[in-house]
């Protein structure tokens, strides 16, 4: 079937505010996307550390890029930000004029039935090799 065209990368809150923070002084184009859901999930898990799903929010939005991209996508509960990541995606396939994606949000708490603004995702053309994942103490 091929590779798959998308590597998501788990940042944590502060990483994933220290990339947004270094992609918007890179005065970059953002790419605009609109979300379309937030629905809970829960994500895989290590049976070593947890005996369940790790919570988390499925969050789906639409974006034409031109190219590869990459995303922060931010869910909030209440106002409070309870999860953030970072995603890296490459040629869209088919029309780049309107394409769908997935990302699952690790979030912290119980999951719900958010609205789609409970999330935000800013996007920016990738232009150089993808972001090595940040591990944050």
């Amino acid at each position: 079937m091929g590779q798959p065209r998308r590597q998501i990368q788990r940042a944590g809150l502060l990483g994933s505010a220290l990339l947004s923070a270094f992609a918007l002084t890179s005065c970059l184009p953002v790419l605009p996307a609109t979300v379309t859901s937030v629905t809970g999930t829960l994500t895989p898990y290590n049976p070593t550390l947890s005996s369940s799903g790790i919570p988390a929010e499925q969050v789906d939005f639409t974006i034409s890029p031109n190219g590869p991209f990459e995303c922060t996508v931010r869910v909030s509960n209440g106002g409070k930000v309870v999860g953030s990541t970072f995603a890296t995606f490459g040629e869209p396939q088919g029309n780049p004029s309107s394409v769908q994606e997935s990302v699952d949000v690790s979030i912290t708490g119980d999951t719900f039935q958010g609205s789609p603004s409970d999330a935000s995702v800013t996007c920016f053309p990738t232009t150089s090799a993808p972001v090595p994942p940040t591990t944050v103490p």
